[in-house]
């Protein structure tokens, strides 16, 4: 007990740049990143083909710094696909210990099939498909099957690459 009130004692003291250096050594960080399972009255959803990866996904990405969940959410969504939505919903949060990232998943519905484009630099394509209609990359896949179960929760993802 004594070396840990040490131990506090000289941390406290030390310059903030070196208290964070050392927050970063001695504790795991994380990725923060969002997706957004878009879905019209049709029971569709809105798919991206990405230029970076196989499969397709749905509008996702990484936080910005000091950016929320959910303000990437929409970020994304409008720069993946010229989408804007006012009703996101925070559904499931998905962590996934191989790639050292903490999925925010949020839902929206829209009425119709509103016009969406690619941004032709991470999406090459944007469609409104069914779940059989695309070959979803494992991520994407996991995102989609737990919000169409119903079982909006926190996932410890399975996925191993």
């Amino acid at each position: 007990m004594a070396l840990q009130s040490l131990q506090l004692f000289i941390y406290r003291h030390l310059p903030k740049s070196l208290q964070l250096q050392i927050r970063r050594t001695l504790f795991p960080t994380y990725l923060v990143a969002s997706k957004v399972m878009v879905t019209n009255e049709a029971g569709k959803f809105l798919a991206v083909k990405t230029t970076y990866g196989p499969g397709w996904d749905i509008p996702s990405g990484h936080c910005d710094q000091h950016e929320s969940p959910d303000d990437a959410a929409a970020r994304e969504l409008f720069e993946e696909t010229g989408l804007t939505v006012t009703d996101l919903v925070q559904r499931a949060v998905i962590f996934q210990p191989i790639t050292g990232t903490v999925q925010v998943i949020f839902t929206a519905t829209v009425r119709g099939e509103p016009q969406v484009h690619a941004d032709n630099v991470e999406v090459s394509e944007v469609r409104w498909v069914d779940r059989s209609e695309v070959d979803l990359n494992p991520y994407a896949a996991e995102a989609v099957d737990l919000i169409s179960s119903g079982n909006t929760h926190y996932l410890v993802s399975q996925l191993n690459h």
